[in-house]
């Protein structure tokens, strides 16, 4: 129980790796509150320790970001975990695939993230995690307006490492390897069997949270395998 008594905010919490996060903070003893597109409208249930409430959020619309983070108190710990992705050669790509993926990825993050920043300064506590991608370091063919979107993410959450520091709050980048995830289900011909799965990264987010003597500003992690 490494986060009994801690409050978490996961957004991009109802699929992939930010369910696996929620699910996992709360094993740990954390009360979150989930958040995702196809979660329940209305009011947010509050949480007891050990559960997970979810609640209805586009985290690309700013307002409603900022509506769901009056409803709740001060979170221990948030995690941006919202993702989208298209993938396919950039000669047939289209605009509004591009923009989707960075109003997901950068401007989602953005908003969540900003905000969690300004009611932790306060506090001077507090820890904010992106899940990001290998993709911001890797080139990989038929992932470009991804790879644009997450190396945009990367550079964000670099910015706010910097500016969160002066008030003892961490920020750690997570930049994920192949993870068995259903942002596959259209992409035949990769074995997923060699993937990461979601719990195992979960767990690793857990370790890392649960650790506030260190700050962790950036990890790689991958399958055994490396690139796939």
């Amino acid at each position: 129980m490494r986060l009994l008594g801690k409050q978490a905010l996961v957004f991009g919490a109802t699929s992939g790796i930010g369910a696996a996060i929620a699910h996992a903070f709360a094993r740990e003893g954390a009360a979150v509150v989930g958040f995702g597109r196809r979660a329940p409208a209305g009011a947010i249930v509050r949480p007891e320790a050990g559960q997970v409430a979810l609640a209805q959020l586009d985290v690309t619309d700013e307002a409603a970001v900022k509506a769901r983070y009056a409803e709740v108190a001060v979170p221990d710990v948030v995690v941006c975990a919202a993702g989208t992705g298209t993938f396919g050669p950039i000669h047939t790509a289209t605009v509004g695939d591009l923009r989707a993926m960075l109003e997901t990825h950068i401007v989602g993050t953005f908003v969540c993230a900003r905000e969690a920043l300004r009611r932790m300064q306060p506090e001077r506590r507090g820890h904010i995690v992106a899940i990001a991608s290998h993709a911001a370091d890797r080139s990989f063919p038929e992932c470009g307006g991804y790879t644009a979107a997450k190396a945009g993410q990367r550079g964000l959450m670099r910015v706010l490492a910097e500016e969160a520091r002066p008030y003892d709050i961490r920020v750690t980048t997570i930049l994920p390897g192949a993870t068995d995830t259903p942002i596959w289900d259209d992409r035949p011909g990769f074995d997923r069997t060699k993937m990461m799965k979601p719990d195992d990264l979960a767990g690793l987010i857990v370790a890392i949270v649960a650790r506030p003597a260190l700050a962790i500003d950036e990890i790689t992690v991958t399958p055994p395998a490396g690139a796939l």
